[in-house]
């Protein structure tokens, strides 16, 4: 895992450098550039997977961020030996190029690849990793985090979309579908169906498993499935004093006999009062809900960095794919599909990038099982009867995970995170302190603290 920057343009090479100080939390074990032209990549370094330094460079140079769980297969097909996954994406593009090394690949991945004069940016098919773009006429510019491009002076952003690759050569763009998610006959019988789910969780599980490993763990379905998975896992929980997630997490851990791998950090209104400005830097956003939702894992990710943790597995993605949130339950069988679909194809705006720049932050991959090409393509298959029945939402889920889990955890109903760890709470009553007493204020003071103003009274 690292941070990744490039710019075509006059200056390029100290530009990436500004780029790079901006980011170096998410590299903190190198960080290198590598300059053709006027074209300069850069990145900083995480170590997970192998030791190669980046950018790496043989007529052409790749930069890149990410994990690929399939690369010593790849690396035998090349007839390369190797232990990085970096060096192996490197030639294989090198080899059949970048379209066909991109369906190549099993994993979470962003990166840019320059050769001839054309500099092209790719994003893997759900979008677990983030890819952020520029182009101000006289500079095209890509970076991990949009800080990096408003540090050169960039305020025009755009997403890369995930599955597509974008080329820009002499000022022009072309943006390309390359990969995508592939459904198939659809899976109406339930026993096939949570035998199926359960089987392809678990590899999932497996391919994403390191040592040490963390989990982001609420006490919920999803994060206790994750548990129940990978027994070896450091169980990380964070919740305001009195929470449910710290009621809920304490059961959870007991119930699974997991109470020696529990670290819970109950949060004080101080220490949340204190992160604040870390968290909303972060996430680069003052969105009451998105900075509610960020805050547990970004104390999460932080303790686990202080235990020289550098891996952390996530829940993220079942809500979407077996319809978690209690809106799905007023929506008919027929839409709810739709309805779904819609959620994954957004996920990476409204979740995944939220998730990525919050525990980077702290210098910790954060890996989503859930969202598993596998799993994904799985759960697309899987008829909407079949995730809501008689009102249970997540249904076959529950039923796979029923085969390991204790029942109470199986069909317990979940709480929105924002809400079930007590942070949205909290930040009403900080802003309430500090003179914003109406509840419509929160995001006022939350953007007062991310543009630097000074918090002051707020008339309701």
């Amino acid at each position: 895992m690292c941070g990744i920057a490039g710019v075509a343009g006059k200056d390029s090479e100290k530009l990436v450098k500004k780029m790079l100080e901006t980011i170096r939390h998410r590299g903190p074990d190198g960080c290198g550039t590598y300059s053709l032209g006027d074209i300069t990549l850069g990145n900083v370094l995480l170590k997970i997977t192998g030791d190669r330094t980046q950018p790496l460079h043989n007529g052409g140079a790749l930069t890149y961020n990410g994990e690929i769980y399939n690369f010593h297969e790849i690396a035998e097909k090349l007839h390369l030996k190797t232990d990085s996954d970096s060096e192996t994406l490197f030639k294989s593009i090198e080899s059949t190029g970048a379209e066909a090394a991109i369906r190549e690949l099993d994993g979470d991945y962003a990166f840019a690849y320059v050769k001839d004069g054309e500099t092209l940016l790719a994003r893997d098919t759900v979008g677990v990793k983030p890819l952020y773009y520029g182009d101000t006429g006289n500079m095209f510019a890509f970076s991990s985090e949009k800080k990096c491009l408003l540090s050169i002076g960039i305020s025009e952003i755009f997403s890369l979309k995930p599955g597509n690759t974008l080329s820009y050569r002499s000022g022009r763009l072309t943006e390309k579908k390359v990969t995508g998610l592939i459904t198939g006959e659809r899976v109406n019988d339930e026993n096939t169906a949570l035998k199926a789910l359960l089987n392809a969780i678990e590899r999932a599980v497996e391919k994403r498993s390191y040592s040490p490993c963390a989990l982001a763990f609420s006490g919920g379905l999803d994060s206790s499935l994750l548990a129940a998975l990978c027994p070896k896992a450091e169980l990380y929980s964070v919740g305001m004093a009195g929470s449910h997630d710290v009621r809920q997490t304490k059961k959870a851990a007991d119930l699974l006999g997991s109470n020696d791998k529990l670290h819970l950090h109950e949060l004080t209104i101080e220490e949340v009062e204190s992160a604040l400005p870390d968290v909303i830097r972060a996430v680069e956003s003052s969105d009451p809900l998105k900075v509610s939702i960020a805050m547990p894992l970004f104390f999460a990710s932080k303790d686990a960095h202080n235990d020289g943790v550098r891996v952390m597995l996530s829940g993220q993605g079942a809500d979407e794919l077996f319809a978690g949130y209690k809106r799905y339950e007023s929506i008919k069988p027929v839409e709810l599909e739709s309805a779904l679909r819609n959620d994954l194809d957004n996920i990476a705006a409204n979740n995944l990038e939220r998730d990525d720049a919050v525990t980077m932050a702290n210098a910790v991959e954060l890996r989503v099982p859930y969202l598993d090409k596998e799993v994904v393509e799985l759960a697309l298959r899987i008829a909407p009867q079949l995730k809501i029945r008689s009102g249970v939402r997540k249904y076959i889920l529950r039923l796979a995970a029923a085969k390991l889990l204790p029942e109470e955890l199986t069909w317990k109903e979940k709480k929105a995170a924002q809400y079930s760890s007590g942070v949205y709470s909290a930040l009403e009553k900080l802003a309430k302190k500090n003179g914003y007493r109406g509840s419509r204020f929160l995001g006022r003071y939350l953007e007062d603290l991310r543009e630097g103003r000074k918090i002051g009274s707020i008339d309701n």
